[in-house]
Formats: structure tokens, sequence, C-alpha cells
């Protein structure tokens, strides 16, 4: 008899990532620089993304539509809208669209879009969304997107990343307790800065107990059922991936070895999904 449910998540090449803005970022944040975009298949038009769609449907689950950010801090997803929505309307694929900070307008042309997920990181701290992403924003301001997002139409799942702020833990608690409040989401995605080669904080050293207490702190406030752990971490940093065992949340992206053996050990079923960890 199994005790729990644990789903395991792989998305790579049966759900890619898409940029819209090639390698192009107006930003460079301090944690990334531009580099994830280079991973990402570069999709730059609303034709070219309905072809790739007409040619991939039955080959891929699906993809997450992102790309680098304007000055703003938005993905400039606008003028994509009407090809989205014509994909979901016309194919079986599964979109997920990761957005950055959005306002009243945003949410308009978003729910023409109707994709089937947000995806939106959400930052506590005023000092860090100025420090490290560098926009002219508040915490209020992504208080305010999450709530846009909690009264609309669109399913949703905030991102919370741990040690956004060189490594240590400054607004990742206000950022949970905003989302104790909302209604509607549907994960919440727990991720861990990775210190990143060729960027301001490629030398940071983690405080991985004070990123440890806060993921314990989530998975104690949040019910873990509703709790991902996601693929952006530190793949040595084991004890993340454990704690989310222990406490039976709902999923891991790419668990390691030892921890797919913890998992058996403990008699939990374990369903496989080749998709993005929002679903």
């Amino acid at each position: 008899m199994f005790l729990a449910i644990m789903f395991i998540y792989y998305p790579a090449s049966s759900f890619p990532s898409i940029s819209i803005t090639g390698e192009f970022c107006a930003l460079k944040c301090k944690h990334c620089n531009g580099y994830y975009l280079k991973g990402m298949l570069p999709i730059t038009t609303p034709e070219k993304l309905i072809d790739f769609a007409k040619k991939n449907e039955g080959k891929i689950k699906g993809f997450l539509l992102s790309g680098g950010s304007t000055k703003e801090g938005k993905v400039p997803l606008k003028k994509f809208a009407p090809a989205v929505k014509w994909i979901v309307e016309n194919t079986s694929l599964i979109v997920n669209v990761h957005t950055g900070i959005i306002d009243e307008r945003d949410i308009e042309y978003l729910e023409e879009m109707q994709p089937h997920h947000i995806s939106f990181d959400v930052i506590g701290s005023t000092e860090t969304i100025k420090n490290v992403i560098g926009i002219n924003k508040t915490k209020e301001d992504y208080f305010h997107a999450l709530d846009l997002l909690d009264s609309s139409s669109l399913n949703y799942s905030p991102h919370i990343i741990a040690g956004l702020d060189f490594g240590k833990i400054k607004g990742e608690y206000d950022s949970l307790e905003k989302i104790r409040e909302l209604r509607r989401f549907n994960n919440l995605v727990l991720i861990v800065l990775i210190p990143t080669k060729g960027t301001p904080m490629e030398d940071v050293n983690l405080n991985r107990e004070e990123i440890l207490n806060f993921f314990n702190y989530a998975l104690s406030t949040i019910p873990p059922k509703k709790i991902v752990l996601g693929c952006m971490r530190p793949r040595d940093f084991h004890e993340i991936e454990e704690l989310c065992v222990e406490k039976n949340c709902k999923g891991i992206v790419i668990p390691s070895p030892k921890t797919m053996r913890m998992m058996k050990e403990k008699n939990m079923e374990i369903i496989r999904r080749d998709m993005c960890c929002v679903f």
C-alpha cells in the first residue's frame, strides 16, 4: 500500500523553453545576465511560433513561452497573444507563459490569450528588486500582480527564488505570507539561486541553513501538496530534496538518484510527468 503520491517532472525535450527575444534582455539581472536565454529556442515572431506549434504537435507535450525582459521587467508577450490563443484553440499543445512583472494592461491581453498557465516570479524585497533585478518597482508592485492574477480567469503558479539576493534570504518570507492570502494558485514553485558563471553572483556562497529554514517554514505554512521543488536549483543541494520528500510535497523536478531511492524506501507512489512542474 502506497503512503503518499509524489510527482516527478522531466520537461526536457517534451516541454521545451522558448525565448521570444532570442538572447536579448534589456535588464541583464545580476543572477542571470542573460545566460539562461542561450539554452532556449529562439522564436521571435508570432508567425514562427504558430509554425513551430504546427510542426511539433504530436512530438512534444507543450512549451514554456518566455524570453528576456524589457527595462520595465516585463517579457514582451503582447504581440504573441493571438498566436498563443490560436495554438490553445487549435492544437493539443499545453502552453505555460512566463510573464515577468505585470499590471492591469497585461492582464487584459493575457486573458485574451488564455494560455493554459502563467508562471510568475514573486520578489518580496524592494531592495532585492532594485539591486538584483534593476527596475524601479517595489514588493507591493509584485504583490499587486499576484492579486491581479488571483482575481483573473487565468491559471497561475507563483515562484519564489530562495537566496536571490546574493545567496541571502531577504523578502522570501514576505512573499510566502502574501501567497498565503491567495485563493486560486495552482502550485507554489520553490527554486534556489544558482551561482552562475559570467554573472555578478558566480562566486556567491549560498546561506544553505537560511534557505533550508525557509523551505521548512514554507512546507509547514502552505499545504505541502501545493508545493513543487522546481528545476532551477544547485544539484548538489541534496538536503532540499530530502526535506521535500520528508514533508510529502507535491513533486520534484528531476530528482537525484538518491532522492528516488528515498521515495521508494518510503513506499511512495511515484508518478512521472514529462512536462513543466506547474501542471
